[in-house]
C-alpha cells in the first residue's frame, strides 16, 4: 500500500512539475500494409513482400523543444523469423525556417523521400529510421534539408557506413516552373579483418519541374520533372572512377482517384558493383533497374480510400528494359497515418 501511494505521489508530482514547465504530452501512430507482388525476368529476380509495419510514437515537448520515443514493429508474412523491433527516440528543436532533429528518427520526418535511383523502396521499408542528425530549412521559396544516416559501424566482421544526404525544391507550390535537386554521399568502409577495400559512392539528381495543374480543371493534374542522374563511384583497390551517367525523366497525371505515372531512364548502367560480393545492395542502395542502359516503368493507380489519415490503393506496374520480357508488378498499399497534433 504504501509502494501504491508513494507511486501516486511522485506520478502526481510530475505531472504539475510538467504542467509548471507548460510541458505538453502528444501521440502519434502509423500502420503501413502493402502486398508487393514483383514478378521480375532476367536478371531481375522476383519476389512477393506481404506484411505490415506498425510505428507508435510519445513526444514531449514545450514548443521549441521535444523528446520523441516509440518503436517500430515489421511482421512479413510468412517469414521464418521477424527483425527485431527498430528503437525510435529523438530529440527535435524548431524555431523559426530552421528545424533539427537527432537520434533514431522515422523517414516520415524528412520533407523529402529520396527517389528510388538512390534508395529501393524494398530498403526503405525494411528500414524506416533514420540513425544521425537532420537538419532542415523551411521558406515561402525554398525547402532544404541534409541529413547523415549512420548505417553501420566498424567491428571485426562489420564494415563502418554511412549516408550524407541533401535535398532541396526551390519554387512555390502549384507554380508552373520549379526545381530540386537530390545528392547522397555512400562512404562504405573496411571492417577490421584484413583482405577487405573501401566503397564510396557519390549520387546526383538535380531536376526541373513543370506543373499544369492551375491551367486544367480541379479534378485534372499533370506534372513532369526531367534531369541529370550521375553516379560517382570507385573502389580504392583501383587507381580509377567510375562515372555513368544518364537522363532521368517522369511524367505525372491523374483524374479523380486513378493516377498514371512513368519514369524512363537512359544512359549508362548506374550500379557497377550490384554483383560484386564484397558490395552488391548494400553499397548501392539503389533501385536495380538502374543497372541497365535504359529502363522504363509506367504505372496505374487506383486509390479506393484517402483522407487526412487513411490512404488505401492498388498499383499495377509495367518495367522495359532491353532484351527481356516485360517485367509486371502489383502493389497494394494501405496507410494509417495519426500525425502529432
Amino acid at each position: 500500500m504504501k509502494q501504491i501511494l508513494r507511486g501516486a505521489l511522485l506520478s502526481f508530482g510530475f505531472s504539475c512539475t510538467l504542467q509548471a514547465y507548460a510541458v505538453d504530452f502528444s501521440a502519434g501512430l502509423n500502420f503501413d500494409g502493402l502486398f508487393d507482388n514483383r514478378e521480375y525476368k532476367n536478371d531481375m529476380l522476383p519476389q512477393t513482400i506481404y506484411g505490415m509495419r506498425l510505428m507508435p510514437e510519445l513526444r514531449v515537448s514545450d514548443g521549441s523543444h521535444s523528446l520523441t520515443g516509440g518503436v517500430s514493429g515489421i511482421w512479413e508474412f510468412g517469414a521464418g523469423s521477424q527483425p527485431d523491433p527498430d528503437v525510435i527516440l529523438y530529440y527535435g528543436y524548431g524555431g523559426g525556417k530552421w528545424s533539427s532533429l537527432f537520434g533514431s528518427i522515422p523517414r516520415k520526418r524528412l520533407q523529402r523521400q529520396l527517389p528510388d535511383c538512390m534508395l529501393y523502396d524494398s530498403i526503405a521499408f525494411f528500414e524506416p529510421t533514420i540513425k544521425g542528425t537532420v537538419v532542415q530549412y523551411s521558406g515561402s521559396m525554398l525547402q532544404a534539408e541534409f541529413y547523415c544516416n549512420w548505417l553501420s559501424r566498424q567491428t571485426q566482421t562489420q564494415r563502418e557506413a554511412f549516408r550524407l544526404v541533401s535535398d532541396g525544391f526551390a519554387g512555390r507550390d502549384g507554380a508552373f516552373l520549379s526545381g530540386g535537386w537530390f545528392i547522397a554521399l555512400t562512404h562504405f568502409a573496411k571492417s577490421k579483418e584484413r583482405g577487405h577495400y573501401i566503397y564510396e559512392q557519390l549520387q546526383a539528381n538535380p531536376y526541373v519541374r513543370l506543373d499544369f495543374r492551375n491551367m486544367l480543371p480541379d479534378c485534372l493534374s499533370l506534372q513532369a520533372q526531367v534531369g541529370l542522374m550521375a553516379n560517382i563511384q570507385r573502389l580504392r583497390a583501383h587507381d580509377y572512377w567510375d562515372t555513368p551517367m544518364g537522363v532521368l525523366a517522369g511524367l505525372e497525371a491523374s483524374w479523380k482517384s486513378l493516377k498514371l505515372h512513368s519514369t524512363v531512364y537512359s544512359g549508362k548502367p548506374l550500379l557497377p558493383y550490384l554483383n560484386d560480393g564484397e558490395a552488391g545492395m548494400r553499397f548501392h542502395r539503389s533501385d536495380p533497374f538502374y543497372n541497365h542502359t535504359s529502363f522504363c516503368r509506367t504505372g496505374l493507380e487506383y486509390t479506393f480510400i484517402t483522407d487526412s489519415a487513411v490512404n488505401f490503393s492498388f498499383c499495377w506496374d509495367v518495367n522495359f528494359t532491353p532484351d527481356s520480357p516485360v517485367h509486371n508488378r502489383q502493389l497494394i498499399k494501405l496507410t494509417y497515418d495519426f500525425d502529432f497534433k
